[in-house]
């Protein structure tokens, strides 16, 4: 009687552990399997559920949408298998979600759900082989490969060719706020810590924003809240004696520190506020963009203009009549005249470091360590700032060689030839690439790649890890998701 009632304990244990799914096939095509906790097999369809403890075994040439309760989704690739280790998720109690997962064999594409991003930012794992992937809210692939090229998983149509990446003239090194990006087709992305930046891009910081920007050749900037920063050109090749940089303030300001990049010709490096040029010489200095300048006015003189015409309009008035306020206008038309006052109500350059030629209207001046200059409204030329104000001199915003900078593990790019290990291509969001002490920073359209003994972003993305029966999948191609990160840590 005893062992009667003990079957029946454990057999209710395990018939509730059963009932409660932690998700459902979305879709399929092929044979899939869920071998549960006590070893039983099930044969799954459409709709079928699954739960905590399933092993889930694709066949060749089949593909398996997975949804879990959160959102999930996990298109599993042919011959995969893959395990949910844990699954703790309660629409109303966000601080106990969890969620583990490893992947055994093959790979998949996964657009992550609720967990992860509300609560702990860590509660998403995905462990393959010595690596775990935590999931911060992404859109990535990860494929596990024990031969070359993935060549023994057996899916039905051949790999596509490999993609060169998009090589980044830059990383983002330091963001308090957020910080976003438009590409040379205006494609706007949000950027995050280890973000790449390229070559067209165009930086804009919100309010109470500030980011450090390394570039490959040492160069760093410190782009300041509510500011504007062009990318127009920049290349650098150490190896190929090629360099060349346009930079442009469009809007706010920025904190610049040089780098290879014209220390051998000046002309190579090209930085722009407004109608002026800053002539750098091995030089560390603060430039800003204000008031006519971010309007984007290309005539020195709209300001001055401006004020001339707003006077006339008022002097009629009864109160433009009493010499204290005709002094007043006529100071600030003085001001405007000369780019006395504020100076910081325009375009204008301050050297904390070296010094550089402030150049515009045909005209030039040599602003040297602590001194600054700005642009006069009625000629455009550059004269000097003869009394400095405190909110110059005494920046707040971290300085750019603050921040300290690897270039070599930064920017490290090599290709691992489809060596069997782990592969991660990021299609939305970030993922953070560790192997011991070591780390690798992968977003949008990036690749990595780790094994026992290498751990490398990729020069170019594997064909073996896109195809077309993937991307046709349903919901496997969603790239709405927002950017969040991933951790990899072997």
């Amino acid at each position: 009687m005893k062992n009667i009632l003990l079957s029946l304990v454990l057999l209710f244990v395990a018939t509730s552990a059963y009932a409660e799914a932690s998700g459902k096939i979305g879709y399929m095509s092929g044979a899939l399997v869920a071998q549960r906790p006590d070893g039983t097999v099930k044969v799954m369809a459409p709709k079928a559920e699954v739960s905590e403890g399933d092993l889930l075994v694709t066949a060749k040439d089949s593909y398996a949408q997975v949804v879990m309760n959160d959102g999930t989704k996990m298109t599993m690739r042919p011959n995969s298998n893959l395990k949910i280790e844990s699954y703790k998720f309660k629409q109303n109690e966000p601080q106990a979600d969890a969620a583990v997962f490893r992947l055994l064999k093959g790979g998949f594409r996964t657009v992550t759900g609720l967990i992860g991003k509300r609560g702990n930012k860590d509660a998403y794992k995905l462990r393959a082989a010595t690596a775990t992937i935590g999931i911060r809210g992404t859109d990535f692939s990860s494929r596990l490969c024990a031969t070359k090229d993935c060549a023994d998983d057996g899916e039905a149509k051949p790999a596509k060719p490999a993609a060169p990446q998009l090589k980044a003239v830059g990383r983002v090194m330091l963001i308090q706020g957020e910080l976003a990006a438009k590409d040379k087709e205006s494609k706007a992305r949000k950027l995050t810590l280890g973000s790449p930046v390229y070559e067209g891009d165009v930086l804009q910081s919100s309010v109470q924003t500030h980011a450090v920007v390394a570039f490959r050749d040492g160069s760093r900037i410190t782009l300041q809240a509510n500011s504007v920063f062009h990318i127009e050109a920049f290349s650098y090749d150490k190896k190929a004696n090629q360099e060349n940089a346009a930079l442009r303030l469009i809007k706010g300001g920025v904190r610049v520190v040089t780098g290879l990049i014209g220390r051998v010709n000046h002309d190579n490096y090209k930085f722009k506020v407004s109608a002026a040029t800053i002539g750098i010489r091995g030089t560390g200095f603060d430039a800003w963009c204000n008031g006519p300048c971010a309007d984007g006015s290309s005539n020195p003189q709209a300001a001055y203009t401006t004020l001339w015409s707003q006077y006339a309009e008022l002097r009629p008035l009864s109160s433009m009549n009493d010499a204290g306020s005709q002094t007043a206008a006529w100071a600030e038309i003085a001001e405007a005249d000369t780019g006395a006052g504020n100076p910081l109500n325009g375009a204008g350059v301050f050297v904390w470091q070296g010094e550089v030629v402030f150049a515009a209207a045909g005209s030039s001046f040599t602003v040297a360590l602590n001194q600054a200059a700005t642009l006069a409204r009625e000629t455009g030329k550059p004269i000097q700032i003869m009394s400095i104000p405190a909110s110059i001199t005494n920046n707040t915003t971290p300085r750019p060689d603050s921040v300290n900078v690897d270039l070599e593990k930064l920017f490290e790019e090599s290709n691992a030839d489809g060596e069997p290990g782990l592969y991660v291509t990021v299609h939305d969001g970030q993922v953070i690439l560790s192997k011991g002490n070591q780390k690798v920073d992968l977003v949008q359209g990036e690749s990595g790649f780790t094994n026992e003994q290498l751990l490398t972003r990729l020069s170019t993305t594997p064909g073996f890890m896109g195809g077309s029966d993937m991307e046709n999948i349903e919901g496997g191609n969603n790239s709405g998701i927002g950017g969040g990160g991933c951790v990899v840590v072997p």
